[in-house]
């Protein structure tokens, strides 16, 4: 387990576990002031050190997610009860967090802990970064960027290493040829950094994505 600081204002929580196979999983914490704003909790695990740093950066205000897989929403439940703090995913993602509805490529419908408990994004709240409907991984996934440090928070739009990205893993995406086009936002918004859930950060160059593009689109 390590935290990390990446840019001025975001920490990384860096976590090795198991889900079916060994994988890294990283969450993050943005700071603006006195204030902390969670992105993705992770599993439930862990959620005392989630809470722990949370609080040591400053003053917990709430959860944004990326999607509603398990291992980014596993730990909500148990933080935003601690911390008495709000969570926020795009509203086309409430439908499966709140079970109401199955992923589209899965028979069944997961179990967040939180359903009904997570609120819609919308524009108007009080965040220190912006978000962009990114779907194909999950119908609602969104990317968060962070203007002020030019850092792009992509949740499972990619899995990266330092130097190149990679699709997320197959049997969790719906609909793959979508999210690999989706992934183009990152030569809209030109980060300095693009940071995942599964993988290390990795500066941005404009050779990254088409690169990306050339070697997993279906021909």
């Amino acid at each position: 387990m390590e935290l990390k600081q990446i840019s001025t204002h975001i920490y990384k929580l860096t976590v090795e576990t198991t889900v079916g196979i060994p994988i890294i999983i990283n969450t993050w914490y943005v700071v603006n002031g006195d204030n902390v704003y969670i992105i993705d909790t992770g599993m439930a695990s862990y959620t005392d050190m989630q809470i722990k740093t949370a609080q040591l950066l400053g003053t917990p205000q709430a959860i944004f997610l990326t999607h509603g897989h398990l291992d980014h929403i596993n730990g909500a439940n148990s933080i935003t009860e601690a911390l008495n703090i709000p969570m926020y995913a795009h509203e086309l993602e409430l439908p499966y967090i709140d079970g109401v509805l199955p992923y589209p490529n899965k028979n069944e419908v997961e179990t967040t802990r939180v359903a009904h408990k997570v609120q819609p994004l919308n524009p108007s709240l009080n965040m220190p970064f912006t978000y962009y409907l990114t779907p194909g991984h999950a119908p609602g996934h969104v990317i968060y960027y962070h203007n002020e440090d030019d850092v792009l928070i992509c949740g499972d739009l990619f899995i990266s290493n330092s130097e190149t990205l990679h699709p997320p893993i197959n049997k969790f995406t719906y609909d793959m040829t979508q999210n690999i086009n989706n992934g183009s936002i990152i030569d809209k918004v030109k980060p300095k950094l693009i940071t995942t859930s599964h993988g290390h950060d990795i500066v941005y160059s404009e050779d990254i994505y088409p690169l990306y593009k050339f070697k997993y689109e279906e021909q």
